[in-house]
């Protein structure tokens, strides 16, 4: 946790911050959390007190959760991001539905992060992981959009094999474990730049926009079991 507090530094030490909850108890322990670390400029309950908060202010970072007294996290996000296109976004998902996730990624969040992972160093994570790779969601929420599976893309196309190299499939795998790309390039023993080659070589083939809504179309068309832990590249043929 204190590595973790330590990483998160940089990138949270310029970044003014807006908090919104609807719990009063998760505003307060997020207030503890980032003390020390980067400015917080304000807390909301609301919707449009959170995006009062916003335009009185210059925000770079709104911390969210899906659930506020009126309006929703998802509504903030897109309402935000339309008057701060710069702003990045994280939200606390509070109920662990399949819809609710779609909304958080449909609104444009950068990070995603389950609520129960406030107290053990989850939302620090995420937010690193967001530094370095620009989206994340962590394990907790990849492992409910995995357990949502929808149907197969085509017939025929049950196998990333018919669509990825191999090198993109343990690159995607990791990122349906949660993993950031560095954690990935540890594991496969490879390069972050090739992590990152790789995963913009499976966004293109997969016709996702981002690094999320790669993860979504795995577990929806049923593309992938994450395996544990992921497999070490090593003397694997290129394709």
């Amino acid at each position: 946790m204190r590595e973790t507090r330590t990483r998160s530094f940089r990138f949270l030490k310029d970044r003014r911050t807006v908090i919104a909850s609807a719990d009063r108890v998760f505003i307060a322990a997020l207030t503890h959390l980032f003390e020390g670390i980067g400015p917080l400029v304000g807390a909301a309950t609301s919707e449009q007190d959170a995006l009062n908060c916003l335009a009185a202010n210059d925000v770079e970072l709104l911390v969210c959760t899906d659930l506020l007294d009126s309006g929703s996290g998802p509504a903030l996000v897109t309402a935000a991001k339309a008057q701060h296109p710069q702003l990045r976004c994280l939200m606390l998902i509070q109920r662990p539905l399949l819809s609710t996730i779609d909304a958080a990624i449909a609104s444009g969040c950068e990070g995603l992060c389950s609520r129960e992972r406030l107290g053990d160093g989850g939302v620090l994570s995420v937010l690193q992981a967001m530094d370095s790779d620009g989206i994340h969601m962590d394990p907790t929420i990849t492992g409910v959009c995995q357990h949502s599976r929808r149907r197969p893309i085509h017939e025929g196309a049950s196998h990333l094999s018919d669509v990825l190299s191999l090198r993109e499939e343990d690159v995607l795998r990791g990122l349906c474990r949660g993993l950031s790309n560095q954690e990935i390039a540890d594991q496969l023993h490879l390069a972050i730049d090739t992590i990152k080659h790789a995963v913009t070589s499976l966004l293109r083939k997969l016709e996702a926009r981002d690094r999320t809504q790669a993860v979504l179309i795995a577990f929806q068309h049923n593309l992938v079991d994450p395996p544990a832990p992921i497999p070490r590249w090593n003397n694997r043929p290129h394709r």
